[in-house]
C-alpha cells in the first residue's frame, strides 16, 4: 500500500530500522508530492517535493555512506603514525580504543540526523495523511471542514501558528483558479512548513556538530565497552585517552565538522547538484524566479520574503554562510523554494520502482540508493 496513510505514516515514523526508515521517508514524501500535485493542477510543487529530495541526501549519512570516506582518509592509520610518529603506549591507544570512539562518532552523526529526518516526518506526515483526506472528502470549498481542521491543528502543542497559516494557504490554493495567487499562496505554504520544519530540527542539527569523540568520551555507558575492564578502570582510561590524544582528537572533530558541514551544504537533486553556502544557480532560462513569483503580489508573501530574505527579491546573497544558523537557512530556503517551486523535475521518483516496492514492504533494495 502506498505510504499516505495516517496508519502508514504511523507505521514508518515508528520503524525502528533507520536506514529503512529514511528511505520509507523519502519515498512517502514522493507519494505526497504526487498526490497534492494532482489537487493543485501541476504546475506548483508543495513543500514534500523539496523534503524527498533532501531526506535522500540525508540518507547517505544516515547509512554511512558520506561520512565515512573522509574519516579513512583521514584514519589511514599506518601512514598517520609513521607521519606523527607516535610512541608506542599512543599508537596502542590509537589502533584500538580510539578507533572504537570514531566508530561511535560516526554513528551518532547517522542517530542526529536520522532522528532530525523522523522527527519532523512524524509531525508533518501525520498532517499531509489527514490533510489528503480532508481534500478527497469533497469537491469545492467548505470553510467548514476547513475551520475543523485547523482547529485540530491548533489542538496539538507542536503545531506552531506557522503550521496553520500554512494549511490555510494550502487549502485555498487548491481551489484558487488565478494562477499567479495559486503560486503565492503554495509559496507561503512552503516557507511557513519550511519554518516550523527548521525549527524543530535544530536541536538534531546542533547535536550533529557538537564535540562527537569528547561526548563520546563523557559517556559512562561507552567507557571503553568493548574492554572487559572494572567501570572505574574504564573511566580512567577514557581521561588518558582525552590527555594523549588531545591533538588528534581536536584534529579529527576539526575534520569531521567540515566533513558534515561539506556533505549537509551540498545535496543532489534531478536537475543538478546545489551548494548550499553559495547563491541558487539560475533556472534554465536565466531567470531567477517562475513569472508567477517574480513580483509578488500578496502583502502576506511580502511580509515573509522580507522577515526571512536577507536580500528580497533576488537570489544573489541567497549562500548560507552559517548552516547551523536558523536565520541564514531560511535565507537560503525562501529563495530555493521561490525559484524551484515550478520545476517539475523535482517530481522524479527518488528511487525506481522495484526499489520503491521493497522500501514500501519495509525492506532494504538492492542497487545504489
Amino acid at each position: 500500500s502506498n505510504l499516505t496513510t495516517p496508519e502508514r505514516v504511523r507505521e514508518v515514523a515508528e520503524n525502528p530500522d533507520r536506514v529503512v526508515r529514511n528511505l520509507q521517508i523519502t519515498q512517502s514524501y514522493h507519494e505526497f508530492t504526487l498526490a497534492f500535485d494532482e489537487f493543485l493542477g501541476h504546475r506548483d510543487g508543495a513543500w514534500s517535493m523539496f523534503a524527498t529530495w533532501v531526506s535522500k541526501q540525508v540518507g547517505h549519512f544516515i547509512r554511512n555512506e558520506e561520512v565515512p570516506e573522509p574519516l579513512r582518509q583521514f584514519l589511514a592509520l599506518d601512514v598517520q603514525q609513521r607521519r606523527l610518529g607516535l610512541p608506542p603506549l599512543r599508537r596502542l591507544l590509537l589502533n584500538k580504543p580510539f578507533l572504537t570512539y570514531i566508530r561511535f562518532t560516526v554513528d551518532d552523526v547517522s542517530y542526529h540526523l536520522a532522528d532530525g529526518n523522523r522527527l519532523v516526518y512524524a509531525n508533518l506526515g501525520a498532517l499531509f495523511a489527514d490533510f489528503l483526506i480532508l481534500l478527497r472528502s469533497h469537491q469545492g470549498p467548505d470553510p467548514m471542514q476547513l475551520d475543523a481542521f485547523l482547529n485540530r491543528l491548533s489542538d496539538d502543542p507542536i503545531n506552531g501558528e506557522e503550521i496553520v497559516r500554512a494549511f490555510t494557504h494550502f487549502y485555498h490554493a487548491i481551489f484558487e483558479t488565478n494562477p499567479q495567487i495559486k503560486a503565492e499562496r503554495m509559496f507561503m505554504t512552503n516557507i511557513l512548513i519550511g519554518l516550523h520544519e527548521q525549527v524543530r530540527l535544530q536541536e538534531a542539527l546542533d547535536r550533529t556538530f557538537q564535540a562527537p569523540i569528547r561526548r563520546a568520551l563523557d559517556d559512562p555507558q561507552r567507557h571503553l565497552i568493548p574492554l572487559p575492564l572494572p567501570s572505574l578502570l574504564r573511566r580512567t582510561s577514557a581521561t588518558i585517552i582525552k590527555r594523549l590524544m588531545g591533538p588528534l582528537i581536536r584534529r579529527f572533530e576539526e575534520t569531521l565538522q567540515r566533513v558534515i558541514t561539506a556533505s549537509l551544504l551540498t545535496f543532489a537533486t534531478p536537475t543538478g547538484q546545489l551548494d548550499t553556502d553559495q547563491d541558487i544557480p539560475p533556472l534554465p532560462n536565466g531567470d531567477m524566479y517562475p513569472d508567477a513569483l517574480k513580483r509578488l503580489t500578496l502583502l502576506e508573501a511580502q511580509d515573509l520574503v522580507n522577515e526571512l530574505d536577507y536580500t528580497p527579491n533576488t537570489t544573489r546573497g541567497s549562500g548560507a554562510r552559517n548552516w547551523r544558523q536558523l536565520g541564514d537557512r531560511m535565507n537560503y530556503i525562501v529563495d530555493y523554494f521561490r525559484s524551484r517551486q515550478q520545476e517539475r523535475a523535482l517530481l522524479q521518483a527518488p528511487f525506481t520502482p522495484e526499489q520503491a516496492d521493497a522500501i514500501r514492504a519495509g525492506r532494504l533494495p538492492a542497487g545504489p540508493l
